[in-house]
């Protein structure tokens, strides 16, 4: 039964968020680390960017199949085996020595946090009412954004006193900790899942919108996670920042974009869900185009904090379309299909582009690319919400 109010499922969703926190972090902290282990290896850019690549690789197909573990073990479990596989993962990544067990890792870590997403969306749906759906989604988003201000300030921690595969190994401990508790508690959704079948699938794959909202989501992960994922390089390679001033950069630019779910959300709710994705992702790629071209000094660093500030506000909305996406028997499975696909472009294809772009040019001449992109897909959105209303999502 859903709570009669946002407050009241507040406890829950705090949970969540602390676990969605875990479970990005995991994710992202190899992004601060990416200078370091280029080094150590002796590795070029499109290898690192390939890190990411294999990590999307692994997410892709796991949240794919998602829906089987939870329409078996109901989403609470199943999301306490994320937190379990991706733990042990991160453990044994500690261990690697070599680039290809260092990548058969990363497939791993993927496969353990791509049981989480569908699972804990399904859980904000069943506890949070509707006309407060967007706000209960911006809160869920907090945990990212916390994520990418720690991932770096961790790294750093860790470099001071432990090799980063200790940390590595430390960290997986932790969210295994996290992920009994969760399990002992009383919070979560006891309901199964659905399990994909191909006469559902089959409807969401012949919907315009459904690959609307693949491509959206795809160049909205792009310019979170991608850009993320890349930044370090293209600090320390094309701006000459030394690792430690990057990292910090990296944190402090994401510090400000820690509540701005919030206002997305809001936004979301009050003027409409397309209009706030098409205007954030429109946005978001003027910025990414900006912050590529300019050069050294004040607004470089302006535009590394202001970039992700902009971004972070598609989640709230677009994830409140995207679970409301088809018939209700349909349950959590447009998320299933949708983010795969997406986190697998955004997160995995787009930063090995920016790579190879950058072994051949530069990492700024790759940002440019996807943040034209970017610019692309939210004009295209753009129009389409302003001139065609009677059509939009929500």
């Amino acid at each position: 039964m859903k709570s009669p109010s946002l407050s009241k499922a507040m406890g829950g969703l705090i949970f969540l968020a602390g676990l969605f926190f875990l479970n990005f972090t995991s994710r992202v902290i190899f992004s601060p680390l990416l200078p370091l282990i280029e080094q150590e290896m002796g590795i070029d850019h499109v290898q690192s960017g390939a890190f990411f690549l294999f990590i999307s690789a692994g997410y892709f197909l796991s949240i794919l199949s998602s829906g089987f573990v939870s329409s078996r073990i109901n989403h609470k479990n199943t999301i306490v085996l994320s937190s379990l596989a991706l733990g042990l993962a991160l453990f044994l990544l500690g261990g690697c020595s070599t680039l290809f067990t260092l990548q058969a890792g990363l497939f791993v870590l993927g496969l353990g946090a791509g049981l989480y997403f569908p699972s804990g969306l399904a859980t904000i749906v069943h506890l949070v009412p509707s006309a407060y759906l967007s706000r209960g989604m911006a809160i869920h988003e907090l945990a990212p954004n916390l994520g990418f201000v720690a991932a770096p300030l961790i790294c750093d921690l860790f470099l001071k006193y432990l090799p980063w595969r200790y940390g590595l190994a430390l960290l997986g401990l932790l969210i295994i900790g996290i992920g009994v508790v969760y399990g002992l508690s009383s919070h979560g959704c006891k309901e199964r899942g659905r399990a994909p079948d191909l006469s559902a699938t089959t409807v969401f794959f012949k919907m315009p919108l459904f690959w609307a909202m693949v491509a959206l989501f795809s160049l909205a992960i792009c310019s979170t996670l991608g850009i993320y994922a890349m930044a370090p390089l293209f600090l320390v390679n094309d701006h000459g920042m030394d690792p430690g001033r990057a990292n910090s950069l990296l944190a402090i630019s994401r510090i400000a974009s820690i509540f701005m779910p919030l206002a997305g959300g809001w936004f979301g709710d009050r003027y409409g869900r397309q209009l706030v994705m098409a205007l954030v992702l429109l946005v978001t790629g003027l910025l990414t185009v900006a912050m590529a071209m300019v050069g050294d000094g004040v607004w470089l660093m302006t535009l590394v904090v202001a970039q992700p500030i902009v971004a972070v506000c598609f989640y709230p909305a677009g994830f409140a379309v995207l679970s409301k996406l088809g018939a209700v028997q349909y349950g959590n499975l447009s998320v299933s299909l949708c983010l795969p696909l997406a986190f697998l472009i955004g997160g995995g294809l787009m930063p090995t582009f920016i790579g190879f772009v950058g072994d051949l040019y530069s990492i700024s001449s790759g940002i440019i690319l996807v943040g034209s992109l970017m610019v692309l897909g939210g004009a295209t959105s753009l129009f389409v919400a302003l001139t065609n209303e009677k059509k939009m999502l929500v």
